[in-house]
């Protein structure tokens, strides 16, 4: 459980593209735009965690996800849901068995949601198996650095001050 006011979190493996929500996460933890924010932003990291969300966001105002996605969009394409977007998307978002929607969906109906809550992702090469990003994806993830930052960012000035 966490008591940042906003909670990043980076779901993945090591393997292929699917670490992409973690490498996003890692950057996002270094951010020197967030730094002064102090322990107002938290990051964690999740293979699989399926209904286990639920209690990794409790407590927080705002909840990034951060992950791989498969829609069969071109590798590198950025995906941005809300949580009531994420509600009704498909199973394809994912390559697990309970996915991040289905764990928005529990959420839901267990009125378990945090006040804020927005999906971030880039989608994954069908194609790359390499311990490593594929090109597409890596050349992605500044523009998508930035844009997390971005939301991160307007939430906390909203929401708080600087330490």
């Amino acid at each position: 459980m966490t008591t940042a006011l906003v909670h990043v979190i980076g779901v993945g493996s090591p393997s292929g593209d699917d670490w992409v929500g973690w490498e996003l996460a890692e950057r996002l933890r270094t951010s020197e735009s967030l730094s002064a924010w102090g322990d107002r932003v938290s990051v964690s990291l999740h293979d699989r965690p399926g209904a286990a969300l639920l209690q990794a966001w409790k407590g927080s105002g705002l909840v990034i996800l951060l992950d791989a996605v498969r829609s069969g969009a071109a590798p590198g394409t950025p995906h941005r849901l809300d949580s009531s977007q994420l509600r009704n998307q498909p199973k394809i978002l994912s390559t697990r068995g309970f996915g991040l929607a289905e764990a928005v969906q529990l959420a839901a109906a267990l009125d378990a949601l945090p006040e804020s809550l927005l999906f971030f992702g880039l989608e994954a090469s069908p194609e790359h198996e390499a311990m490593c990003l594929s090109e597409a994806v890596f050349a992605s993830l500044p523009a998508m650095v930035a844009e997390v930052e971005a939301s991160i960012l307007s939430y906390l000035q909203q929401n708080s001050t600087p330490d």
